[in-house]
């Protein structure tokens, strides 16, 4: 079994068998503690599809695909089911869809062998936790080369992630929602020396401030009705990171108690009398502007100076437009693979488009509307026509680009502007400076000029 699941939630003391597969029922991790009983081990299996290892599965009759496209869950559910190999097996399954920011990702599934242990023995732990750590086991393989950029500043801010990676100092991410604050995070988990340690992700606002106290810390036998020996996100986190996302959302008394833990690097189980030492490395992250948090008392001032040791602020992407066409390519030979196409360009309305509209989703929208496009898209080219219709009639009622502009003068502003729409246009135009020029109205030495002057390539 993966030694991160053995540490961290001693599953072997739970389950039989564990499977977690992505949203296209490809295996990501597979355990057995009889590999016997089914004849079957991880290397027979890994990158699989689910209906090659077992191809007498029909989607209707999967529990696990079934959990995938409707986001229900299934509780100890009785299947029997026979893999390539020819052997069939019986089992009492859980399975519980991984979900992120809504969108279900993939599939948890555990199983009891019932020619083991019968009809009697059920699946009793706690489903948040696994959630969790069947989530980041799908999701975390992002690195700072996966970061597609041009821009100087998101240049500049690769650069200082790979400077600061191995300091243990925490951490606080601000950036809109779907900038990338997630991307970033599992780039500095992967370039740091706690890379082969735990990466445990929360969103704060998923969960009721009632639970969050025990989510992160941990609770002891009956410290409340039904409460058992629990480790928190902390424990389970201990020797890695610990990103909590939307930390604004939490409550300023559990923020309080954040604060001790990131002081001293102790933590108390709820019910517990006695402190325990973790090592974790916590990354906050933030979809408002932290200044305006801490002045509307979302986020207590004390813990904002402690979290922003180090603070990464990520550009919108209508701040980045140079970078519109080179993610265009991005997802375009993305897709032609996921989805085995062979789209090979864009139109020049839709580029024209796409580097117009203000995205307000962000780096997430543009991926998704690509998205979109491919499977409306029937030729090789991606036309005006397959662009979904809402972004058609946004265009019509968008405004510039807004951004937070506290602290600065006028003169700094105006650059900020001119900044956006030399590298808007010279995107536009790709790249092409006696056009961009002329759009305009400059020479092209004064283009040239302000094209070194703001770094834009």
């Amino acid at each position: 079994m993966n030694q991160y699941f053995e540490q961290n939630l001693r599953l072997v003391d739970y389950i039989d068998g564990m499977m977690i597969v992505d949203k296209n029922c490809v295996i990501k991790h597979y355990y057995t503690a009889y590999p016997n009983v089914g004849q079957l081990e991880e290397k027979d299996v890994l990158n699989k599809n689910l209906f090659e290892v077992y191809p007498h599965l029909t989607r209707e009759g999967s529990y696990i695909y079934r959990a995938l496209k409707t986001g229900e869950s299934f509780i100890n559910y009785e299947q029997e089911y026979t893999s390539y190999k020819g052997v069939t097996v019986r089992a009492s399954c859980t399975a519980l869809p991984i979900k992120e920011q809504g969108e279900i990702t993939g599939v948890i599934d555990m199983v009891l062998y019932k020619d083991i242990w019968g009809q009697d023995k059920r699946l009793s732990f706690d489903m948040n936790l696994l959630n969790i750590l069947a989530t980041d086991r799908i999701n975390q393989s992002s690195t700072l080369d996966d970061i597609v950029t041009q821009d100087p500043r998101m240049l500049a801010l690769k650069n200082r992630i790979l400077s600061t990676t191995d300091w243990n100092a925490p951490v606080l991410v601000y950036g809109k929602t779907g900038t990338g604050k997630e991307l970033i995070v599992n780039a500095i988990h992967k370039s740091g020396s706690r890379r082969n340690k735990p990466l445990i992700k929360q969103n704060c606002a998923a969960i009721p401030s009632t639970l969050l106290e025990s989510i992160l810390f941990g609770t002891v036998s009956g410290s409340f009705t039904g409460a058992k020996d629990t480790p928190g996100l902390f424990e389970l986190a201990d020797g890695g990171i610990l990103f909590l996302d939307e930390i604004n959302s939490m409550e300023l008394e559990a923020q309080a108690k954040l604060l001790r833990v990131l002081e001293d690097g102790t933590i108390r189980r709820l019910g517990d009398k006695h402190a325990r030492k973790v090592d974790v490395k916590v990354i906050a992250a933030m979809n408002e502007s932290p200044e305006m948090c801490v002045k509307e008392k979302k986020i207590r001032e004390d813990i904002y100076y402690r979290l922003c040791v180090l603070r990464y602020d990520i550009p919108s992407l209508c701040e980045r437009q140079g970078d519109i066409p080179l993610l265009m390519e991005y997802f375009r030979t993305y897709y032609n693979r996921q989805l085995s196409r062979n789209v090979l360009s864009y139109s020049s309305e839709v580029s024209h488009i796409f580097c117009q509209y203000n995205w307000p989703g962000n780096v997430r929208e543009l991926r998704n509307v690509i998205e979109a496009t491919f499977y409306a898209s029937s030729g090789t080219t991606i036309m005006q026509s397959d662009i979904p219709e809402y972004m058609l009639s946004k265009m019509l009622h968008c405004t510039p680009c807004s951004e937070d502009t506290t602290g600065l003068s006028l003169s700094q502003m105006v650059e900020r502007y001119e900044a956006r729409v030399i590298s808007e246009t010279y995107g536009r135009n790709q790249k092409n400076l006696t056009k961009t020029a002329a759009d305009l109205q400059l020479t092209k030495q004064g283009l040239a000029y302000k094209l070194k002057k703001y770094q834009i390539k």
